[in-house]
């Protein structure tokens, strides 16, 4: 308890810190001091909760967690505020979620159960947002019921991630070895290979439709390195590379603002005024930034950078707090997609070690995808930083996640101290 206790000491003097100085500059309002309270309160009583019901999973999860969203908090208030006062609104309800999925779910193992389900519910809601979506910033993702909006994409994350679990853990030895010769490749046979190959055929075709195509990207990489990791076979990965140059290719003939998108990628300066502009004002501020950063509240990015809030986020850290501050924040996503794997190596069945790999997956291709497009490594994409940017659906989403891995690690523990229990009792007998 205590080493918990002085992770989360740590995290809000992070998160109190940066108010302190934003509210030396002037730039803090003193409403969010009760919502910082509220947050601080709610990260502390989580310590009491864990301890009273005995939760004896990975202590580092859920505090790396709260200090990425301590710092988004810090950096939304500095650059929209009115975005920040929802987000301390999704955050601490995202806490709530946590604990309710940790200790409200009895078993997760229940959930691969219902394998087609969840397929056939990932293909539902992007159906039902292809046919009803709102169109906001060229993509259909958004499904709108008066004031209350959600971004169904967040959900299918969750179905999808289930649906592949799933359906790997019953699959995953026909997947390894096959049952068709082919040549000099052992390949399963469409009756193995069928249902995975849907799913994802109509998932990612949906998603093109809505002209969704980071998180179609996202999802594609999240198969392949999850159905790679399960079998440890190359071949699903070589198969993979002609999928993404003609799919790729696909998209840039069939969208315009794909092309704009990949022109804008290869030189930005050209219409650095236009379409260019939010890349170039990124790439102005992460250099501005070289090692210590122009301090916090002291950069432009945050006014100059369209949608800031949302996409570039990473680049306003960067230039206030310079590449150290940079550095540290991807770091924060490394431990946490090293300790999803570390989850999965400890579970003790083998649906728990797939979901969290998949978890620790879905985070890091996430992150990897959305950081190299603000720093002009990749395409843009469109896509929130996990915990960080602004959102609620994926903060939600995101809490949803962290929550399952947790309860994992849990419930792994829970079950190998039985088993050295266990070892125990028959060696005294």
């Amino acid at each position: 308890m205590l080493y918990s206790f002085s992770l989360r000491i740590l995290t809000l003097a992070i998160l109190w810190t940066g108010l302190g100085v934003l509210k030396s500059n002037d730039i803090l309002n003193s409403q969010f001091l009760w919502q910082a309270a509220v947050f601080s309160v709610l990260v502390l009583a989580g310590v009491f909760v864990e301890y009273f019901f005995g939760y004896d999973g990975d202590q580092n999860l859920l505090p790396v967690v709260q200090t990425i969203l301590a710092i988004g908090l810090v950096f939304l208030i500095r650059i929209k505020p009115s975005m920040a006062e929802d987000q301390f609104v999704w955050a601490n309800i995202g806490l709530l979620v946590f604990y309710f999925v940790l200790f409200g779910l009895r078993d997760y193992r229940k959930l691969g159960s219902y394998q087609y389900l969840w397929g056939l519910a990932a293909l539902l809601l992007l159906f039902i947002t292809f046919l009803f979506g709102t169109t906001i910033n060229g993509a259909t993702s958004w499904i709108r019921f008066g004031q209350f909006g959600f971004q169904a994409e967040e959900l299918v994350k969750v179905a999808l991630l289930l649906f592949m679990s799933s359906y790997l853990d019953q699959n995953k030895e026909l997947l390894r070895f096959g049952t068709i010769q082919a040549g000099r490749f052992s390949i399963p046979d469409k009756r193995t290979l069928g249902p995975f190959i849907f799913i994802g055929v109509f998932v990612l075709g949906l998603l093109a439709a809505q002209k969704s195509l980071g998180t179609a990207l996202v999802f594609f990489l999240l198969m392949v390195f999850i159905i790679y990791m399960v079998t440890e076979r190359l071949l699903y990965l070589f198969f993979s590379v002609p999928v993404v140059i003609l799919t790729g290719t696909a998209g840039y003939f069939l969208f315009g603002h794909v092309r704009v998108r990949v022109a804008t990628w290869l030189n930005p300066w050209v219409d650095s005024n236009g379409g260019g502009f939010q890349i170039a004002q990124s790439i102005f501020a992460i250099s501005g930034g070289r090692l210590l950063g122009t301090g916090l509240g002291n950069g432009i990015g945050a006014y100059q950078i369209p949608h800031a809030d949302t996409d570039f986020i990473f680049s306003v850290i960067a230039e206030e707090l310079g590449f150290l501050g940079a550095m540290a924040v991807i770091c924060l996503f490394i431990m946490i997609v090293l300790r999803a794997f570390a989850v999965s190596m400890r579970a003790v069945d083998r649906f728990g070690q797939i979901l969290a790999a998949g978890i620790g997956i879905l985070i890091g291709v996430e992150a990897l995808i959305i950081l190299a497009g603000v720093t002009k490594m990749l395409p843009l994409t469109g896509l929130p930083l996990p915990w960080m940017s602004y959102g609620g659906s994926s903060m939600l989403v995101h809490f949803f996640l962290l929550g399952l891995l947790a309860n994992i690690s849990h419930s792994s523990s829970f079950s190998l101290n039985e088993v050295q229990i266990g070892k125990r009792a028959g060696a005294l007998g």
